[in-house]
């Protein structure tokens, strides 16, 4: 039964989107390969990622889609001027490589999914109350670092089951979400912002993302708690069973990183959660493991073809800038990166986040800028992170928002006006956070 189940959903999947999915997966291959044995160059993984995102394009919704083309316009153009006013055509590989490393985390995350589901997923009460509540935010922020914004669909379906989703739990979930990109090792915004500021180290980056993280999750937890509906509104039980795997890959990836410090923290996440997704299949014996794996390569990983086609545009972009700016000689960045430097970068960011530019492009585009003025990248890095999140978190734009105004009918006008204070106090915070680095590290 489960293999006639699993062949006619086969055989309704479009041919171009089963095919997307196997080109994801030569992708995740080759990356890997080309990070741990350097058998073959860096830029044959972003080939596949080319190939695909020709399958992704014409799926993506007219907005993102607008978005892309205007990407990728305007670096190729930064390519082809650069290119020949006789410019470096290292920056051509660049373009070629797709962002390869991100987007093969991006996939290799995805496939613990396959188990992280069924730990959720559960059918018992739901209780109302604060303490729900906070359980939600905290337990989803766990899962979310790990498997990202599939964790936010999962429970909010689960929230959604019986009543529609309000502007608190929406709001809960939104947190937990926006809040990851601080610190989480298997989030994008690390994997972007680790190539946006290379040199930048992970361990340091999550030395100040992850006590940031707290101070906003235990200040979101103070607003939600002091919400009027609070005593009202229904809670997701988290369980040992949907938290075990988010803490388990935690531990494996500081142990692989301590054993293997030469090995970039992208690959090890990218690496780690492959080889945890095969042996928990084959270990658990679960039936019809390799159905579920073909399943996640044919329909999951289509799934990601806007995220795919983002990064590959940004790839572009960035590309571009830096040609074109290498090549013409023009120096946009400051004579020094300090401080104050990076406080103005934060609040550009994030007000580049508010009017619709999604933070892969705004952290690509601030590190080509930036990098040939900084002297320390971690706090290029530290500040990209914040960025990210605190945009995230605040924008009505952003791909968690739109996923809860269009999913579940949440109000834009009403997240923003819970999100009303948290927006001055989250960039105080960022500010501090700026700071204290630059003061500890002798910057300021």
């Amino acid at each position: 039964m489960d293999q006639k189940t699993t062949s006619l959903s086969s055989l309704s999947t479009p041919l171009s989107t089963a095919v997307a999915g196997w080109l994801l997966l030569i992708m995740l291959m080759l990356s890997l390969i080309a990070a741990l044995t350097h058998a073959v160059p860096a830029y044959s993984a972003g080939i596949p990622v080319w190939l695909a995102a020709a399958l992704f394009i014409r799926r993506q919704q007219h907005n993102q889609r607008i978005q892309s083309v205007l990407l990728f316009t305007l670096g190729i153009g930064g390519l082809a001027i650069g290119v020949y006013q006789g410019g470096d055509h290292r920056y051509l590989i660049k373009a070629l490589e797709a962002n390869q490393l991100v987007v093969a985390l991006l996939v290799g995350v995805s496939f613990l999914r396959i188990i992280a589901t069924p730990g959720i997923q559960s059918d018992e009460h739901l209780p109302p109350g604060h303490k729900p509540l906070l359980g939600t935010l905290f337990g989803t922020h766990l899962i979310a670092a790990v498997i990202n914004i599939s964790s936010i669909m999962i429970v909010g379906d689960r929230l959604n089951d019986r009543r529609a989703l309000t502007p608190l739990q929406g709001l809960t979930l939104l947190r937990a979400f926006s809040i990851c990109a601080c610190w989480s090792p298997f989030f994008a915004a690390m994997g972007v912002v680790l190539i946006s500021a290379p040199g930048a180290r992970p361990g340091t980056l999550m030395l100040y993302g992850l006590p940031t993280a707290l101070i906003a999750l235990l200040l979101s937890a103070w607003q939600i708690a002091r919400h009027p509906d609070a005593h009202q509104t229904y809670g997701f039980p988290m369980h040992f069973s949907a938290l075990w795997m988010p803490l388990s890959l935690a531990v494996l990836v500081m142990i692989a990183h301590r054993y293997w410090p030469a090995q970039s923290v992208i690959t090890l996440v990218t690496l780690i959660s492959i080889l945890f997704t095969l042996s928990y299949l084959l270990l658990s014996q679960r039936k019809n493991g390799v159905g579920d794996l073909k399943k996640h390569i044919q329909e999951g990983l289509p799934r990601l073809g806007s995220e795919v086609t983002l990064f590959l545009a940004a790839a572009v972009l960035a590309s571009g800038v830096a040609a074109l700016l290498a090549s013409l000689q023009i120096r946009l960045a400051p004579e020094h990166f300090t401080a104050p430097e990076a406080c103005l970068t934060l609040l550009s960011l994030v007000g580049l986040a508010l009017i619709g530019m999604h933070p892969v492009t705004s952290a690509v585009l601030a590190g080509s800028i930036l990098m040939p003025s900084v002297s320390d990248p971690n706090l290029l890095g530290i500040t990209l992170l914040l960025s990210w999140s605190i945009g995230v978190g605040l924008s009505p734009f952003s791909g968690v928002q739109l996923s809860l105004q269009s999913r579940y009918g949440i109000s834009a006008t009403a997240l923003m006006k819970l999100n009303r204070s948290y927006g001055p106090l989250m960039l105080s915070l960022g500010f501090a956070v700026i700071w204290i680095y630059s003061y500890m590290t002798g910057l300021s």
